[in-house]
């Protein structure tokens, strides 16, 4: 069965007339009988009763007529909304964000002032978790992630990226925890401390880059105690079992329970940035948008 055996069908069916569907479907009055036949012989059944005189639906045709009616109508309105996507599709810029509390905020504050500088301009956004992820998001043009979550190093002969944000690193604890009233923590005391982390940044390596950091600022916790969600992170934390290293707006709702004490490094304290990959590639394409990250870029303000 075919569109056209379909609207060949609904245009016999409304005007009871051979010859003049024929004529308003451009096609012979021959070639309108035998689409008919081929579509009765198709679905087994009799549409039309045809005599010398007239034509009239069958119980089943009405049927037909009844159910079919709309369908070339909402063929044609689907196609043409499908072109005009397909349209915008060349022109939509497709944003992948690291699925982290505070971080949609600060995008989608920056992707909302573009929009009012280019407002032709679409947004694809999709949240991943871990940067294995992103193999299951389709090539995105922009990638949204945190500095110390990736190593630019890398790959720094296929990407460009800016710095968009900062986020002051923290020791978070409980306000319940001994520590909270202390004006300085030393090492030892840190040390003591369970550090609770989220299980699937000790999948992607980021883990053991935030021990490398602590370590170079002294810092080697005894224990380590992986969650697999934030939520469960965050009851940890308030039931005073252990410490986490993060900034303020990746909390909930326990930021007035939780002490949150300044990660000093030699140069001030120490910062996770939200950064803006995008690849060399694809520069010219993202011409406008590069030109407005950069803009934004903190390296470029220093």
């Amino acid at each position: 069965m075919t569109i056209h055996q379909i609207e060949c069908f609904l245009e016999v069916a409304r005007t009871l007339n051979f010859t003049e569907a024929a004529g308003h479907l451009y096609i012979s009055q021959q070639g309108l009988s035998r689409q008919i036949s081929s579509l009765e012989r198709e679905l087994e059944m009799r549409l039309f009763e045809r005599t010398t005189r007239e034509v009239r639906l069958t119980r089943s045709g009405e049927i037909l007529m009844w159910k079919w009616q709309n369908i070339p109508t909402l063929i044609r309105e689907s196609v043409d909304m499908a072109r005009e996507d397909n349209k915008r599709e060349k022109d939509r810029i497709h944003v992948a964000i690291l699925k982290m509390n505070g971080v949609m905020d600060v995008v989608g504050r920056i992707l909302a002032e573009y929009s009012d500088q280019f407002p032709q301009t679409e947004f694809q956004l999709k949240e991943y978790s871990d940067m294995k992820d992103l193999a299951g998001i389709n090539a995105p043009d922009l990638i949204i992630t945190l500095s110390n979550g990736f190593d630019y190093t890398k790959i720094k002969d296929k990407f460009n990226w800016a710095e968009l944000h900062s986020f002051p690193l923290y020791y978070v604890f409980s306000k319940k925890n001994p520590m909270a009233g202390l004006d300085r923590l030393s090492s030892a005391q840190l040390q003591q401390q369970t550090l609770l982390a989220v299980f699937r940044y000790e999948e992607s390596g980021l883990g053991m880059k935030i021990l490398e950091f602590l370590g170079n600022l002294g810092y080697l916790p005894k224990k380590v105690r992986y969650f697999d969600n934030t939520d469960s992170l965050e009851l940890a934390l308030n039931a005073n079992e252990g410490i986490h290293i993060g900034y303020r707006e990746y909390y909930h709702d326990f930021g007035d329970r939780l002490a949150m004490y300044p990660i000093p490094t030699p140069e001030n304290q120490a910062e996770a940035k939200v950064m803006a990959l995008w690849r060399v590639e694809d520069e010219e394409k993202l011409k406008d948008l590069v030109s407005y990250l950069n803009s934004i870029d903190l390296r470029r303000r220093e």
